[in-house]
């Protein structure tokens, strides 16, 4: 028996999507899916009817997305509000939150479809921005929420409190406060932990800091961290690298931890660890594909 009877479909819109999005109607119109098309996801398929948001969130019981990380993040922030699951089939690059590619959707979309299915619940982020005490711009992440130094390339030096306490004074290109999902993002990248996407936690990541001595920390989810801005040629705070705000020295960045979150559905085999393996290459040796074995001296 099918568990989902209507899908709302969302595709990247960078890229022509219509090969793609055909495929995918394909396979839930033969396990009996109603689709509903998002407004500029219909766009790839010339008289497709699209749906806004909130239509999508009142008559669908499943998000499907075909994207690559930064569509499904956009996406499901957009919709977490209607606590609807979401399968991601990856049609980016890592696709490091995605289970499927275009390639193997159609066999292993079906099953999750049937209700056989693992399911993960995902924190996600606050900010808020205060200028002279006033806030002045609020917005909500899944992956992290910092601030970066922007165009001018010089660092930015900053005050960090956490649970009202003072902890650190740094100067850096920036600074990243990561959830579990976000921990294999940018984070990651500037050499912060990975953290399992089920652990009730947040880390902190200054970017390449002045100091070597300022290095990642894991805090509790419950935490409530302040980023006072002391100094800066041009800085601004961001949520997952997609809505930005300038700021000025004496802003507070506060970040918290939110009850809101978001449902990914996975197949299941599906295996956190082997995720990093396979997306992180984890499985393979420093010899393999290694151009140097292949000379002789």
């Amino acid at each position: 028996m099918i568990k989902f009877k209507t899908a709302a479909v969302f595709a990247k819109r960078s890229e022509p999507m219509g090969h793609a999005l055909e495929m995918l109607l394909n396979i839930l119109h033969k396990e009996g899916v109603q689709v509903l098309l998002e407004e500029s996801t219909a766009t790839h398929l010339p008289g497709a009817t699209g749906y806004n948001l909130q239509t999508l969130g009142e008559r669908a019981d499943v998000i499907i997305i075909i994207g690559g990380d930064g569509t499904t993040l956009g996406i499901a922030r957009r919709m977490a509000q209607y606590k609807l699951p979401i399968i991601a089939i990856n049609a980016g690059r890592l696709g490091f939150i995605t289970d499927f590619t275009l390639d193997d959707m159609a066999e292993g979309l079906p099953p999750l479809l049937h209700g056989l299915y693992q399911s993960d619940t995902r924190a996600m982020l606050a900010a808020k921005l205060y200028r002279q005490g006033k806030l002045i711009w609020e917005h909500t992440a899944i992956n992290d929420i910092g601030i970066t130094h922007g165009r001018a390339g010089s660092m930015v030096e900053f005050n960090v409190w956490v649970e009202d306490k003072p902890m650190a004074t740094q100067r850096a290109d920036g600074v990243i406060v990561a959830s579990a999902t976000g921990s294999t993002a940018y984070a990651m990248a500037a050499g912060g932990p990975i953290l399992p996407p089920s652990l009730a936690a947040m880390v902190l990541v200054p970017v390449a800091p002045h100091t070597l001595s300022n290095r990642p920390i894991v805090l509790p989810s419950t935490s409530s961290i302040d980023i006072e801005l002391i100094e800066a040629r041009e800085a601004a705070a961001y949520c997952d690298m997609q809505d930005f705000h300038p700021m000025q020295a004496g802003d507070i960045l506060r970040v918290r931890a939110i009850a809101e979150a978001f449902t990914m559905l996975h197949p299941m085999n599906h295996n956190h660890y082997d995720t990093l393996r396979q997306k992180l290459y984890w499985n393979r040796m420093p010899s393999d594909n290694n151009p140097s074995s292949s000379i002789k001296d």
